[in-house]
């Protein structure tokens, strides 16, 4: 069943669209990757789902019913969505207090708003710091506090906004176990805005991707033919002259590979070799880097904004590319 269904929706400011959607359905129970470079419309469809931002053309609907862009219709909708902002405000209050804001406006009893907090805060690993000041919380445990207090509310659709953007490691391992464990009960619907391409191929089985507003293919980034050969017991596709991956078993003969973006390591190197070339294209991405190399073929590279910074990388340089097993899928016969 379609929660949300977008028909001819559009927006557009001072004469430039900024989205453009013919047709979009997003399903009750799914989880979805929301996905494209800055300023491809992203922000502005989750103002559309969040019911913050009416479209300027189109219709929407949400569980069949058409929405009608009044803020005495909005109200009752809003109450099936829970938005995760990016970077969450926390009131003045303790981290109970917070994660129950929404039940205590909404007039739920004492009784029922407790356990709804109890059980929203065990869920993301913060109960023990349930009578804390939120202010007062590091970055990754305020985005943990917030995705608590959309939770407590048992929306219907749970839309995050770039959730790991800004916290630490080990908040960002947290809540990316949060969103599978959500997605696997399959009781909410996900949507979840990123520019982490492996976080978003971890998380979501299906995806949103949208560039210059309007819904595009997504970008099948590293996809190669190449020959299967044997090394002394490890198994290699070579794609172009230098540049060849270590693969699980997969030969002998001619197929295809396909390399993760986001495992791929880069340095700069000091002579030419195996898997060395320039790097031609530095893309900033929030808080990710997108990057080309030609490898002979061009390899495309994605890694956080601090390990881009860290290896001293620029365009013109020699870099090495270490391409892990694990970081390469193959196909034979292809």
């Amino acid at each position: 069943m379609s929660l949300f269904e977008l028909r001819d929706v559009r927006v557009a400011y001072d004469g430039r669209v900024v989205l453009d959607l013919p047709r979009l359905n997003i399903e009750e129970g799914e989880a979805y990757s929301l996905q494209g470079p800055n300023g491809a419309g992203k922000s502005t469809l989750l103002g559309i789902l969040s019911f913050l931002n009416a479209p300027h053309q189109g219709q929407v609907r949400f569980e069949g019913g058409p929405v009608f862009w009044k803020e005495s219709a909005l109200r009752a909708l809003r109450r099936n969505v829970g938005l995760v902002e990016q970077h969450p405000v926390m009131f003045s209050r303790s981290v109970r207090e917070n994660v129950g804001y929404g039940l205590t406006i909404r007039g739920v009893d004492k009784a029922r708003r407790e356990r709804l907090v109890d059980e929203a805060l065990d869920l993301v690993g913060l109960a023990h710091l349930a009578g804390s000041y939120a202010p007062r919380l590091s970055g990754g445990e305020t985005q943990r506090v917030a995705i608590a207090r959309s939770l407590a509310s048992r929306p219907k659709v749970l839309l995050l906004d770039e959730p790991t953007a800004s916290v630490d490691t080990q908040n960002r391992v947290i809540i990316e176990q949060i969103v599978a464990d959500l997605r696997d009960r399959g009781d909410t619907t996900i949507v979840l805005c990123t520019h982490n391409r492996s976080q978003a191929a971890a998380l979501c089985p299906k995806v949103i991707y949208l560039e210059d507003g309007r819904l595009a293919a997504r970008p099948l980034s590293n996809s190669y033919a190449g020959q299967f050969v044997d090394d002394n017991g490890q198994t290699w596709c070579r794609i172009a002259a230098g540049f060849r991956v270590p693969v699980p078993q997969c030969g002998p003969g001619r197929g295809r590979v396909v390399i993760e973006p986001g495992v791929v390591r880069l340095s700069v190197a000091s002579a030419p070799g195996l898997n060395r070339g320039i790097l031609t294209r530095v893309r900033l991405e929030g808080d990710m880097v997108s990057l080309s190399v030609d490898l002979g073929r061009p390899l495309h590279v994605q890694m956080g904004l601090k390990e881009f910074w860290g290896a001293g990388l620029e365009i013109g340089a020699l870099v090495q590319a270490e391409i892990p097993a694990a970081a390469v899928e193959c196909f034979t016969g292809s």
